[in-house]
């Protein structure tokens, strides 16, 4: 792969990937500016694609194996919402590990529902919005809302329709939603 701007740029991009980020996930175009256009192809590379595609693998096993048991740590992946949202969660990630075109803006916000301990579903048992509500958003801020425009050829469509039918699904299981809590 060719080096995607000057190395300046690529130090400015790394410096502020996080501000560039914001605004991403924000809806500005990343077309907008030279550093934007390098953190977009930054982050629909598919090695990062591939890395959140086994964070999110690895979220699920992670709650598998923990189960109800409690331990004591500053930040950790709420086993109950992860198992509840599952089979969106590995949706998510059969999405990412796919060659489809996918947006930046959706990558941020894989990112974030991966990271953000304190809006994220998987860290937050009292957010207001489900595992599969966040990962839905996520899936269509991705792109996979627009399934069957062109992709069909490259199977994704069967893909996507698991994916929406384990969201279904895991929104009929969810747990009932306790006390306030920060939004997603």
């Amino acid at each position: 792969m060719s080096a995607p701007g000057p190395l300046w740029l690529r130090i400015t991009v790394l410096l502020s990937r996080r501000r560039l980020d914001d605004r991403i996930a924000g809806g500005c175009s990343y077309d907008s500016s030279a550093r934007l256009a390098v953190r977009a192809r930054q982050l629909t590379h598919p090695w990062a694609r591939q890395r959140l595609a086994r964070d999110l693998r690895r979220a699920v096993e992670y709650a598998d194996r923990v189960g109800t048991r409690r331990f004591v740590s500053p930040i950790r992946v709420e086993p109950t919402a992860v198992r509840s949202g599952r089979e969106a969660i590995l949706g998510l990630a059969e999405l990412l590990d796919r060659p489809a075109p996918v947006s930046p803006r959706g990558i941020v916000l894989t990112r974030k529902l991966l990271t953000d301990a304190l809006n994220s579903p998987l860290f937050d048992r009292y957010c207001e919005r489900s595992v599969a509500e966040a990962v839905l958003d996520v899936a269509g801020a991705l792109g996979a809302d627009r399934v069957g425009e062109g992709s069909r050829a490259a199977g994704s469509c069967g893909v996507a329709s698991r994916f929406l039918a384990g969201v279904e699904r895991a929104d009929d299981e969810a747990p009932p939603v306790r006390g306030g809590g920060s939004v997603g």
